[in-house]
């Protein structure tokens, strides 16, 4: 009786320990999923903040190998020549598309070459403008041919700039400068204001919005403002858009809330384009 007891009380000990190894292992295989699952996570969303906000990647892309640039959702032409350098204008002649210069989701915007028709247009234009009268008054036979002379006239129009003047530049936020403008290698395009925590990024000048939307990498939430053919302002790494696209401003209206980049806060990002290049901010605005 007393053997029979102790066998029974051996088999249920051993059980136990089974148990007991069983719920050990599983534990450790838990374990091991929520490590994977959570180094998983971090490295995720470490990627994605250095993509959005370090200040390196506030640049002018360089032209894809395939020459082209397929339109998203949210891009306009304007953001696509702000994001690689170029002349809103001549990537709209480049690639014929007229004013109000509509494009779609998945349309292949053509770049590679667009950067030379802007530099022929800007040594061309003048000789163009002068040149097409004077034939059509010396030939007097071509009177006769209506269609010659109309699209040959038509090329100075488009190519004529919108280039009234913006008037007086102002600030966009009240603040001190802490990194530079600089147009070598992959620097700043622009400048970095520090302001105070809850400031309203302003419009420099009066002008029409553009683009306002996050698509663009390393801008974060971006206002683009044309204020005329010229010359286009950019404010990046807003907390919240104000404005919405096609609203005219006039300078010192809202565009956004302050925001910043990483572990600058409040901090504004601001550029200026002149005929699509980076040109220093500061030598448009007024001295502090």
């Amino acid at each position: 009786m007393i053997i029979e007891v102790k066998n029974i009380l051996g088999a249920s000990f051993k059980k136990c320990g089974e148990i007991k190894r069983i719920n050990i292992f599983c534990r450790l295989v838990l374990l091991c999923f929520l490590l994977t699952g959570c180094s998983y996570e971090v490295l995720h969303y470490s990627d994605k903040n250095n993509a959005s906000y370090s200040s390196n990647n506030a640049r002018v892309a360089s032209v894809p190998s395939s020459g082209y640039h397929r339109v998203q959702g949210g891009d306009t032409l304007f953001s696509i020549a702000f994001r690689y350098g170029l002349d809103y204008r001549e990537l709209a002649r480049f690639n014929r598309i007229d004013a109000p210069y509509v494009i779609y989701p998945n349309q292949k915007i053509k770049l590679s070459g667009a950067k030379a028709a802007v530099a022929k247009a800007s040594n061309s234009t003048a000789k163009t403008t002068t040149s097409t009268p004077t034939e059509v008054k010396k030939t007097p036979a071509q009177t006769s041919v209506s269609s010659t002379p109309k699209t040959v006239v038509k090329e100075p129009i488009t190519d004529t700039k919108d280039d009234k003047p913006v008037g007086d530049w102002s600030w966009p936020v009240d603040g001190s400068v802490i990194r530079g403008f600089s147009n070598a290698g992959v620097s700043s395009k622009g400048i970095d204001i520090k302001a105070e925590e809850g400031a309203l990024v302003k419009a420099a000048a009066s002008g029409t919005v553009v683009y306002a939307g996050s698509g663009l990498i390393g801008y974060g939430n971006l206002v683009i403002v044309k204020h005329n053919d010229i010359y286009l302002s950019a404010y990046a790494y807003n907390e919240r858009i104000l404005v919405k696209e096609k609203q005219n401003v006039k300078a010192g209206d809202s565009l956004a809330v302050i925001g910043g980049k990483g572990e600058d806060r409040p901090l504004l990002h601001f550029e200026v384009r002149r005929d699509g290049q980076p040109i220093d901010p500061v030598s448009v605005l007024p001295k502090k």
